[in-house]
């Protein structure tokens, strides 16, 4: 292709021929670029699959935590998640249920009593954690009633049923229609206690439930706060389990709800402030999921210099030339950067071909890991589904799309900048 003095007025290429140029240099030879982006292609697939999996499971691991746990959001007592007692509990009940549904929350509400005591049977004792719900409402019959193993399950209005894990069961050696004396001592120091009997037994599938936890009406976990001074009339708890039908609108309503009921003796608290070691471990395990997309990285990065800096140092006679004819050094770089620009934009388009594609087969028929986790799929007091689907959010997308494309655009950085010192003589000599 020609160039008219014009073109090269101040030693100056139009962006338009610039962009030509490093095109026609990019694809002089086809089947380097073709592995490269076919690498680029395979890495980045790779990097999805991994990241979607990771993602995935830490949502179900959530979903899951927040459906056994206290919800989305969860109105308590101040000091209590720290220091948990029986004594500890939201005396006017009725006065923050009112408050709550004047706000008009689109979800549900459910309030809980959760106490620490002593399961006795005829034949064994055991540390539990007995909580009272509202067997008709509350989103853990929704979980649990339908993991039952025996029995039936909480009937409205029973004030001394109570079902338990079989983890417990087994501990206290308790059957059916047995009977469990649950004891807690008061501030005072005394010791209370109230007899309720097994209806039925669950297996939630998180050992830390089936072993300890025990299910009852909220009558009979109130009469413990009786106990402990509460007045029964005003309905108190300890806590109110909130379940929002969109998660996205958590912040806003958690800003909300402490604006309408929080003070210095009531908290309002998400799920992260809630479960932190479950937090934490996702965060762990993010970073596992990083390491290996940094590998794939060096893999791009090496794929890529290779491609632009042999085509480099094959092309110096040419660009000796470009410089005899007046090209100035900055052009050069902008020739080679215009190159990597255009290799970068088309990794992007073959890697997301590639992983898209990836990403839409598992998110449809996700990936069976039961068989590969012997120890069942619960973990951090939750559990994950046993067909994990791949899940990407759109932050995650322009996260790995801008790290590859911006690891691209480095790789040809240092071929550029040879390509710039390239002297006139040296070159034509080559």
């Amino acid at each position: 292709m020609a160039t008219s003095p014009d073109t090269l007025r101040h030693g100056r290429l139009p962006a338009r021929m610039l962009l030509r140029l490093a095109w026609r240099n990019l694809w002089r030879h086809r089947r380097r670029t073709l592995i490269t982006l076919a690498s680029i292609a395979a890495g980045f697939g790779l990097a999805v699959l991994f990241i979607g999996l990771g993602d995935g499971s830490h949502n179900s691991m959530v979903r899951n935590a927040i459906k056994l746990g206290e919800g989305h959001l969860t109105i308590q007592p101040t000091g209590y998640l720290a220091a948990p007692a029986n004594h500890k509990y939201l005396a006017d009940g009725r006065a923050i249920t009112t408050t709550l549904e004047r706000q008009g929350i689109p979800g549900e509400i459910d309030p809980r009593i959760s106490l620490q005591v002593l399961a006795s049977s005829a034949r064994n004792s055991a540390g539990a954690a007995f909580e009272g719900i509202d067997p008709a409402h509350d989103r853990r019959s929704d979980i649990l009633a339908p993991r039952l193993v025996e029995g039936e399950w909480l009937a409205a209005g029973d004030g001394r049923g109570i079902v338990i894990g079989d983890g417990m069961a087994d501990r206290l050696k308790v059957e059916i229609g047995g009977k469990v004396v649950l004891m807690a001592g008061d501030r005072q120091g005394d010791t209370q206690a109230q007899l309720g009997r097994v209806r039925g037994t669950f297996d939630s599938g998180v050992d830390e439930l089936d072993d300890y936890l025990v299910l009852g009406d909220i009558s009979l976990a109130r009469q413990f706060l009786v106990g402990e001074g509460a007045d029964a009339g005003a309905q108190p708890v300890t806590r109110f389990a909130i379940f929002l039908d969109n998660e996205g609108a958590m912040a806003e309503w958690k800003a909300r709800l402490d604006q309408a009921v929080g003070s210095t003796t009531v908290a309002v608290l998400d799920w992260r402030e809630m479960m932190p070691q479950l937090v934490q471990f996702i965060l762990i395990d993010d970073a596992g999921n990083y390491v290996f997309l940094v590998l794939i990285l060096i893999m791009v990065v090496f794929g890529i210099l290779n491609t632009v800096l042999m085509s480099v140092l094959e092309r110096s006679r040419e660009f000796g030339l470009l410089r005899a004819l007046g090209i100035g050094r900055t052009q050069l770089l902008l020739l080679v950067c215009c190159e990597s620009l255009l290799l970068a934009m088309l990794a992007v388009a073959a890697g997301w071909a590639v992983g898209g594609g990836v990403h839409l087969w598992f998110s449809q028929h996700g990936l069976d890991l039961a068989g590969l986790m012997d120890e069942g799929t619960s973990l951090m007091g939750t559990f994950m589904d046993p067909v994990i689907h791949t899940e990407l959010s759109a932050g995650r997308v322009v996260q790995l799309t801008g790290i590859v494309f911006g690891a691209t655009l480095v790789s040809g950085l240092y071929p550029a900048i040879k390509a710039s010192r390239v002297t006139p003589v040296e070159a034509l000599r080559t």
